[in-house]
């Protein structure tokens, strides 16, 4: 299932592609005056094997060198989204729920929750960015997101999970664009060329519940909780 939706991605790629109709987010990306925030769980690569970071660097910065300006998420910014609990609102503040209730579910949640670990391979895109393929070596993933939702949601917490679908794959986006594509033959043979590539693996033990802007920029995030 999880790889049928990453050749979902990929196809639409293919055809941006192939007409050049690429969706750009210029209008936002760079806004200061964004004020889409939301609440999310998530847990950063960063923790991981410096061969698998190494590994996606490359990648990333492969793709740096034929688009140089386009956006690249840093390197301490690259996460893997367990859930998103409220998804990015216009000028949705924290004064708006009780943060200590959400963070006690996420705690009660995370205690009983064994390591994730993902297994990275292949790269793919879809019109408006590219992502590294992430798959969970067992149901662990799986189960902490489910248990997110069914005690969140019991505890009559303001939540917006998949509303607009439901989350089961663990990639993690590394380009966005966000300005007209130079050369997308060149872009497409290069992402091609990683379509399968053995980036590693990771074995997340350090989650955080945050308050985040779209791009989960940290100048921005603010954490609520963590767990280790």
């Amino acid at each position: 299932m999880i790889q049928a939706i990453y050749d979902g991605m990929w196809d639409k790629f293919i055809i941006a592609s192939d007409r050049n109709e690429y969706e750009l987010d210029k209008h936002l990306i760079d806004l200061e005056s964004d004020t889409r925030r939301g609440i999310t769980a998530l847990t950063y690569l960063k923790q991981g094997s410096g061969s698998t970071l190494d590994e996606i660097v490359k990648f990333q910065t492969a793709v740096q060198e034929i688009e140089p300006k386009q956006y690249y998420h840093p390197l301490d910014e690259l996460h893997l989204t367990v859930l998103s609990v409220i998804s990015c609102i216009p000028a949705f503040e924290l004064n708006e729920i009780n943060t200590k209730s959400y963070a006690d579910v996420f705690h009660s949640v995370l205690r009983s929750s064994p390591p994730i670990e993902v297994k990275y391979q292949g790269v793919t895109a879809s019109p408006n960015c590219i992502v590294v393929q992430g798959f969970p070596v067992n149901d662990a993933l799986e189960k902490l997101r489910n248990n997110l939702r069914t005690q969140l949601t019991d505890a009559g917490l303001r939540v917006t999970f998949d509303s607009r679908y439901k989350l089961v794959t663990a990639h993690s986006s590394i380009v966005r664009f966000r300005l007209p594509i130079s050369d997308g033959q060149l872009l497409l043979a290069l992402c091609q060329q990683y379509r399968n590539h053995k980036f590693g693996r990771i074995v997340f033990t350090d989650f955080e519940l945050v308050f985040n802007n779209w791009y989960q920029n940290l100048a921005v995030t603010k954490s609520l909780a963590s767990h280790s």
